[in-house]
């Protein structure tokens, strides 16, 4: 199995980029300089900063490398306190530092303390401050490290923060001055330390953040501690920067500063690009011979990857190129593995990958998901069923629930009445087989990601009973939930602005939707179909969807049957009127179905392909 942790091996192929950004942090002319490493949810910016951190320590020249977790941060009252002490209390542990500047930092950290006092002056006010420092200091005590209480010398310390801080009537002007005075004492303790030429910070998961503490942790940089020989290297999804930034600086007659904002801020982005459907066949290639293959034969593996260049050919690694190269160079195999299991997995996920790839997002992380629901209902398929199961089918019957749900739940429908053979599958692969169009009963299948999942092993899936697969599969049969737990953040912002739509807006959110990437799009129209199944969004949204999407019609269709009568009231006339307007002969064919279960009657069938809905004699119940 695969945790979702930073990998000190490099099995994305991302070396390049991280000797690019160490050439940078080598040079002190360019400090202080903060670069934005910027990637999805996923994508390996961790790996790639633990390739960074490798390098500098396998080559530090002159240069101290901090490395920091913003979302440690998270539970803080204050974020930019949180980061200059966790920095200076990490440069007081380093060798360097605590020979050459010790004091020094215990006087910023002091400091620290101050600016951690000045915050409660701002909110409680000065007369409440000067209270505690001259009679009661106990409450403010709270605000300071453990290291000012230790040293038992708490009054002399609030007395010198009355004599440095505290100027009555100039709160603002003292908190500024505190500000230039940390970062001339930060740099001058750089200076002192003659033998560091740059001091690199490295900040990891600050898109795991609040709003609130992203923009306080690049301020904090920004003000604090962005001086010469510094360099930040931030690694975030620029998307999540830029709403925070939204967030806490709203539009200003419809100009957003967040571009501005953060370029004033990161000087030097680099993005990290996504993965092409070739690039996760050889990731998952790859996972699966580090599940079977000793550590050290793993890196002897992807070292002869690297000197052959072979990640960079156009076309993917192929299984037996991976276990010629195992076979050369003996490498070994794990304890509790064999050549015979290493073949068997590899021989199906080699198979299954070029019809997976192009829907994991290009994503390393969608990636670990797919192989860790594969080995998860392979562990249960032997417990269930023991060997009464192919594999092949159920990496298969995976990958279609992972490229289209919608595929996925329809097959299980058409599965439950298997009579020898599941015959719309069957006749779909005929028409496949044949060049033949697909009609609009199986437009569902019609696109080339499906096709292509249909032409892939093992075929001829429609001979099967497919019972004992959806069964270890049963989870993304029925859960609301289900569709949505690989969305990406835009993703689920797109579908939570949906379902807290007001009315009126409708239109407003579908014409977002569609500035979203294709598969976007499906993800999240599949998204809305299940909460309207499920009541938790209304007609109202459902109606505008049909209208701008035709390949979801009949899903709605289905969807709409399913309701109970009691849905069929007044209110959903006007949205049935428009559904009906877009498409008059397919909407037509629902009404008939409804009144045949006597959902609706025939007048308000008239109302509705008339678009005449301002009738107020109808019953309610119609």
């Amino acid at each position: 199995m695969w945790l979702d942790n930073a990998s000190s091996i490099d099995m994305l192929f991302y070396s390049p980029y991280a000797d690019t950004i160490v050439n940078f942090t080598k040079n002190s002319y360019l400090t202080p300089l903060t670069i934005g490493l910027y990637g999805s949810w996923g994508a390996g910016k961790s790996s790639l900063l633990q390739l960074i951190e490798q390098r500098i320590e396998d080559d530090k020249d002159g240069i101290v490398c901090i490395s920091l977790n913003a979302w440690q941060f998270e539970g803080y009252e204050d974020a930019k306190v949180a980061i200059m002490e966790s920095l200076l209390k990490s440069l007081k542990e380093n060798e360097t530092f605590l020979e050459k500047a010790h004091e020094k930092i215990t006087k910023l950290l002091s400091r620290v303390d101050y600016l951690k006092v000045g915050k409660s002056i701002i909110q409680k006010g000065l007369p409440y401050a000067i209270g505690m420092l001259t009679g009661n200091p106990l409450p403010i005590a709270f605000n300071l490290s453990a290291d000012t209480l230790d040293a038992g010398d708490l009054l002399t310390k609030l007395q010198s923060f009355k004599t440095e801080y505290i100027k009555e009537g100039e709160k603002e002007d003292t908190i500024t001055e505190n500000i230039r005075k940390f970062r001339e004492e930060f740099e001058d303790m750089l200076e002192d330390v003659s033998s560091v030429r740059n001091l690199i910070v490295i900040i990891d998961d600050l898109d795991r953040c609040s709003p609130e503490r992203i923009i306080d942790t690049l301020e904090a940089i920004k003000l604090f501690l962005s001086v010469k020989k510094t360099t930040f290297i931030v690694a975030v999804d620029q998307r999540i920067i830029e709403y925070a930034v939204n967030i806490k600086y709203p539009q200003i007659d419809g100009f957003a500063i967040s571009s501005d904002y953060i370029e004033k801020i990161i000087q030097l982005p680099i993005k990290i690009p996504e993965l092409s459907p070739k690039d996760i066949e050889n990731y998952l290639l790859l996972l699966v011979s580090q599940l079977h293959i000793s550590e050290e034969g793993f890196e002897t593996l992807i070292n002869e990857i690297y000197d052959n260049r072979m990640m960079l050919r156009d076309k993917a690694l192929m299984y037996s190129e991976i276990a010629t190269i195992i076979e050369n160079e003996q490498c070994s195999y794990k304890e509790g593995t064999s050549k015979s299991s290493f073949d068997a997995d590899a021989s199906i996920i080699s198979k299954i990958g070029p019809t997976v790839s192009s829907s994991l997002k290009g994503n390393p992380r969608q990636a670990k998901r797919f192989l860790n629901t594969f080995f998860v209902r392979k562990n249960l398929a032997s417990l269930y069923f023991g060997e009464d199961i192919d594999l092949s089918v159920m990496a298969k019957l995976l990958a279609l629930e992972t490229i289209e749900i919608r595929a996925f739940r329809k097959l299980y429908e058409w599965s439950s009445n298997f009579n020898g053979e599941i015959k719309q599958l069957k006749e779909i692969e005929y028409r496949i087989k044949d060049g033949k169009e697909l009609d609009e009963e199986y437009a569902l299948w019609a696109p080339p990601r499906i096709t292509k999942w249909l032409k892939s092993e093992p075929i001829e899936l429609y001979k099967q009973d497919l019972s004992k697969y959806f069964y270890l599969s049963r989870e993304a049969l029925s859960s609301v939930e289900s569709i949505s737990s690989t969305f990406s953040e835009s993703e689920r912002k797109m579908l939570s602005a949906f379902q807290n739509c007001m009315k009126g807006q409708e239109n407003l959110r579908i014409e977002e939707l569609k500035k979203m990437e294709p598969v976007s799009q499906r993800n999240i129209c599949d998204a809305l179909i299940e909460h309207f199944k499920a009541d938790s969004i209304a007609l109202n949204i459902i109606a505008p969807l049909y209208c701008n999407y035709a390949d979801f019609r009949t899903d709605i269709s289905e969807a709409i049957l399913q309701k109970p009568s009691t849905f069929f009231t007044m209110a959903v006339i006007p949205h049935m009127v428009i559904m009906h307007k877009a498409s008059p002969t397919q909407f037509e064919e629902l009404l008939n179905r409804l009144k045949s279960k006597k959902f609706i009657k025939d007048e308000i069938c008239s109302m509705i392909k008339a678009g005449d809905f301002g009738v107020t004699t109808v019953e309610r119940k119609v």
